[in-house]
């Protein structure tokens, strides 16, 4: 906690100050670039490979621990990211600092599936009910998993939903054309070194 006051240009983690930026974050980053959200970005490995390759990007990743927002900290700062901002909030909380069409695309990589108990995954009709405030039309949803039920129940889910249409998925991520562009995440990365699994991975569009 202490280290999270080394970084004040990278990180984020005062209720009040985060919900102030509600519909101004263009004037955060001062410029009035496209914003990426990344729910869940543990160390934050994958958020600031992505605000590296694509400058004329806005990166905002969200975590809960500590630990995990200091590294995605430290690691910004190494590479003098300036399009890149680590908040401590919850995904499900979007609505109180993001305004309407704020967003241009969402990324959840790797959540808990909740085996057994569904209802708590991220994904879910609650959380396109908040897409539908903050996110632009054209903009997408990215989401992997390791999960084969997590991912055949989110293409399940979107085909029941009027304003959303799955337009590219892949239960073999690492073998897609999409391969060469996929930039994988800490977890990712371990798993594929420990196990021999495919990755599955869904864009979702709004339309």
């Amino acid at each position: 906690m202490c280290e999270m006051l080394d970084y004040p240009e990278y990180l984020m983690y005062d209720n009040e100050k985060v919900n102030e930026f509600r519909g101004k974050w263009n004037k955060f980053f001062k410029n009035e670039n496209d914003i990426y959200l990344e729910i869940g970005c543990g160390s934050g490995n994958f958020t600031v490979q992505n605000a590296q390759k694509f400058p004329d990007r806005n990166y905002i990743a969200l975590e809960l621990r500590f630990k995990r927002l200091v590294l995605g900290a430290k690691k910004a700062t190494k590479r003098n990211l300036k399009n890149i901002l680590f908040l401590r909030k919850r995904g499900e909380t979007i609505l109180e600092f993001f305004g309407e069409k704020e967003i241009s695309g969402v990324y959840i990589n790797f959540p808990d599936p909740w085996e057994g108990e569904e209802k708590k995954r991220v994904i879910s009709e609650d959380l396109f009910k908040k897409l539908d405030v903050v996110l632009k039309s054209k903009g997408k949803l990215f989401f992997k998993t390791d999960y084969e039920q997590y991912y055949r129940d989110v293409l399940k889910l979107v085909e029941n939903l009027e304003n959303y249409e799955v337009i590219f998925h892949t239960d073999d991520l690492h073998n897609s054309e999409k391969a060469q562009q996929n930039i994988k995440t800490e977890f990712e990365q371990m798993f594929l070194s420990k196990h021999n699994m495919n990755i599955k991975y869904i864009e979702i569009q709004r339309n």
